[in-house]
């Protein structure tokens, strides 16, 4: 029997010497899910003119000192604000109603109000060049609603050319999911990661579970064969196929670290996958190198024991990759 490669030999064979993909601009409503190429910065302060917080008068906040019930102050072209609206010039407030009466025909103000009260001032959101998101970074929900309103209408993306060619449906579906979340779009020629089943039935990765897996790189392509187990798919993904969409990305894996409420044993000689789920501020472990669907539907997320570990005690602090957002 062939001795089996390390996980981090497998891995700097295939990766060394490789860059991220070339940046192209995208528009910031087609950017969901892509990993930043440049960091995204305010445009401009935000809101560019100072706006309305409440209903109201916008005034000069000066030019109502000393106003009272018994010492109303005339407003000769009162202009009423709504929540929002932006302030004419001249004004830095916003008198609410209760500070108003209306006074022979005209309005007056009978109290008085501090610059900037009522007001969101310009760049109350954002200055202008103030960082959104850095580059490595996913284009979550959030993020692009930022940008949006920010008024930015595109952004520079890194998202290497994937394509899968699996003969069980399930685990293609999987798949493309998993390297969705990491950035990828999908061809039908020139991807930079291909992924297609492992035609070797023998193990060649020290890998638990997945040791039929293995990424290697062919010409300008990497090349990712995927187990035919679902719980070696899945291990491929994790140990193989993120830090390849990472460096294609530029982007790195995030990470969880957390004290785990029991001990983990795992033999030496394998890298051991294992699923995390959270319990208050800690990691709950599942067995090491195993993966079930109704484990991996309640895990939060995973780690791989390196082989020369022979597991980790109850307590130790240990690194886990969210499941949900692995890269940014």
């Amino acid at each position: 029997m062939t001795a089996l490669v390390p996980l981090e030999d497998c891995l700097a064979q295939a990766l060394s010497g490789q860059g991220p993909v070339l940046s192209e601009v995208v528009p910031v409503t087609a950017a969901r899910g892509g990993i930043l190429a440049e960091p995204l910065v305010f445009p401009l302060d935000t809101p560019a003119q100072p706006e309305a917080l409440r209903v109201g008068v916008a005034v000069a906040a000066l030019d109502l000192a000393g106003a009272s019930a018994s010492l109303p102050i005339p407003l000769a072209h009162p202009i009423r604000v709504l929540s929002g609206d932006q302030l004419p010039p001249g004004a830095d407030a916003v008198l609410p109603a209760v500070g108003l009466e209306t006074l022979a025909g005209g309005l007056v103000a009978i109290q008085t109000v501090a610059p900037g009260e009522g007001v969101r001032r310009a760049g109350h959101d954002g200055r202008a060049g103030a960082p959104i998101a850095a580059a490595g970074a996913v284009m979550t929900n959030h993020v692009c609603h930022v940008a949006t309103m920010a008024g930015l209408e595109v952004c520079h993306l890194r998202r290497p050319r994937v394509r899968v060619d699996l003969p069980d449906p399930r685990h293609q579906a999987f798949i493309e999911g998993f390297l969705t979340a990491l950035g990828g779009k999908f061809v039908a020629e020139a991807p930079d990661l291909l992924l297609r089943p492992s035609d070797d039935a023998e193990p060649r990765l020290a890998l638990a579970p997945g040791d039929t897996a293995w990424l290697e790189r062919e010409g300008a392509m990497l090349v990712l064969s995927v187990p035919r187990r679902f719980d070696a798919v899945f291990a491929a993904c994790v140990a193989l196929a993120m830090p390849a969409m990472a460096a294609l990305t530029g982007a790195k894996a995030l990470t969880e670290t957390r004290p785990l409420t029991r001990k983990i044993a795992s033999g030496l000689g394998l890298s051991h996958l294992v699923l995390l789920t959270r319990q208050d501020d800690a990691w709950v472990p599942g067995p090491a190198g195993s993966v079930t669907l109704a484990a991996l539907a309640a895990a939060d997320a995973c780690a791989i024991l390196p082989p020369h570990s022979e597991g980790l005690p109850a307590g130790a602090m240990l690194a886990g990759i969210p499941l949900n957002f692995p890269l940014g």
